[in-house]
């Protein structure tokens, strides 16, 4: 054939194939308004067995995006934008999963994705006159034990406040303790109350403000805590983090200054770290104190020894292998954050910490054990494990081959149904909790799931596009199957996809 022809050709199959190719166009909008959305981020995610990776876009001025040339099957589409509340393409709630875009191989389809705006609470600090009070600081609480810092804002010239970007659900209004025209004022919960079990709940909804009653703070006597976090040898930048009930600051050392304390139990942490290398030098300093009055610190910090980390048996392939920790204090469980494994040690500033391992493939964590471990024989191995650390500690995970799996097909009227969440839930059915981070996949095109990688033990799943990231008490009132998952067996369990009726 000659050259010409076969460009021809060539050229003639790749305008066929554009022609023949999917697309996905649309808008994203502001919800209560209907006002197209410049800017925002659209992402495009394949179910699996549909061709093709993830995809990301961003709307034009006027809100429209598109993806061309898709290949046919089903895609979840999710739009963002910074001031608004994420959705996905088909979600009937803030909450709930978003609904797979079903195309054939030569279909074209037009969506709109409205996205909400984040709830607010507004209301006024005023003092025992009913006055407004300027520049107070106001702090928004997740209504959580302990409360979860989720916002603030400060009071304006009339001593109103805003406290925006909140997602729906119940929370409590704080002030932060202060000082105005030489009166000291505690932090104070909105019904004027010292007590978090006292305090109003505030409910918030998406595109709405929330009124707070009026907050008159209380006064009291406030203290200052300052001191020196001293390291050896000098100069090592150091970070010091006061904990309470109510929350975490962190301030640059090594001299250290917090004031306008309210009297009660805090925990003081001093940190110091070389660079982020193992073999770096790493100091700390862990402290318990009830404030009562005014107190100055001297902080000796000292080099922390790498604590041990042993598998046993120790595993042929350790690819794979991950170590999370999480510091556990006074405010709660902070951020899970991942720990290198090299030549099994682990540096972790003293203090309260949960561990969890991520097992190497064929293998599931069966028994834990440490220095200061305070599971005492309670809880799931696999689960997160609380240890106290005091410069060295002996960790141990035991590892068992052959975990469990869990597959099968999810259904709506005796038809499958591809693209649908299913959530598992590490289950304790003493306790009726769950024990450790839900588990989330989607069905493949033909409707089936599976997960993979499971210890022993009682689990609970659901299928259903009610809900992102179901807690426990959704499950329940859903009717989440329970199973037993057993090691080296692989279990079938077909699901109804869940409807609210």
């Amino acid at each position: 054939m000659p050259r010409s022809c076969s460009c021809a050709l060539f050229v003639w199959c790749f305008c066929a194939n554009l022609l023949s190719a999917a697309v996905i166009r649309g808008s994203v909008v502001e919800n209560q308004t209907g006002r197209p959305l410049a800017r925002a981020s659209v992402t495009l995610q394949p179910v699996a067995g549909t061709p093709g990776g993830a995809l990301a876009v961003r709307t034009n001025s006027y809100g429209a995006f598109a993806f061309d040339s898709l290949a046919g099957g089903a895609y979840v589409i999710k739009a963002s934008k910074r001031g608004f509340m994420p959705a996905e393409y088909g979600q009937k709630q803030w909450n709930s999963a978003g609904v797979p875009v079903f195309l054939t191989s030569e279909a074209a389809t037009f969506l709109t994705i409205r996205l909400p705006r984040y709830g607010a609470i507004t209301g006024t600090i005023v003092d025992e006159n009913e006055v407004g009070l300027p520049q107070q600081r106001v702090l928004a609480y997740r209504s959580t034990q302990p409360p979860q810092i989720a916002g603030q804002g400060t009071t304006d010239d009339r001593g109103v406040f805003r406290v925006s970007g909140l997602e729906p659900g119940a929370y409590l209004v704080r002030t932060a303790a202060g000082e105005n025209d030489g009166v000291e004022y505690l932090p104070t919960f909105s019904k004027e109350t010292l007590r978090v079990d006292e305090a109003q709940v505030v409910q918030v909804y998406i595109d709405e403000e929330s009124k707070s009653e009026n907050v008159r703070p209380v006064q009291g006597t406030l203290f200052t805590l300052t001191g020196t976090a001293r390291t050896n040898p000098l100069g090592i930048p150091v970070t010091v983090t006061l904990i309470s009930d109510m929350g975490r600051q962190t301030v640059p050392g090594p001299d250290f200054h917090f004031e306008s304390l309210p009297p009660g139990p805090y925990e003081l942490y001093a940190e110091a770290a070389e660079n982020r290398r193992l073999n770096a030098t790493y100091q700390a300093v862990f402290t318990r104190l009830n404030l009562n009055g005014n107190q100055n610190l001297m902080l000796a910090l000292q080099p922390v020894r790498e604590s041990q980390v042993a598998l046993v048996p120790d595993p042929p392939d350790t690819h794979g292998v991950q170590l999370l920790a999480r510091r556990k204090d006074l405010a709660g469980v902070g951020p899970a954050q991942m720990v290198p494994v090299p030549n099994d040690g682990i540096l972790l500033a003293p203090g309260r910490w949960e561990l969890s391992l991520m097992p190497p493939t064929g293998f599931y964590v069966s028994a834990f054990s440490g220095l200061g471990s305070e599971q005492n024989g309670r809880g799931r191995p696999d689960a997160w494990n609380e240890i106290s650390f005091n410069n060295f500690t002996l960790v141990k995970f035991s590892l068992s081959p052959g975990p469990g799996s869990l597959h099968g097909t999810v259904k709506a009227n005796g038809d499958l149904v591809a693209g649908a969440p299913v959530y598992l839930e590490t289950y304790d059915p003493v306790s009726r909790r769950r024990i450790t981070d839900l588990r989330t996949a989607r069905s493949d095109l033909r409707g089936s799931y599976r997960f993979d990688g499971l210890a022993p033990g009682t689990y609970r799943v659901l299928a259903t596009f009610e809900y992102q990231a179901p807690d426990s008490t959704a499950l329940d009132l859903a009717r989440a199957r329970q199973v037993e998952a057993e090691a080296a067996k692989d279990l079938q369990m077909d699901l109804d996809l869940y409807s609210i009726r």
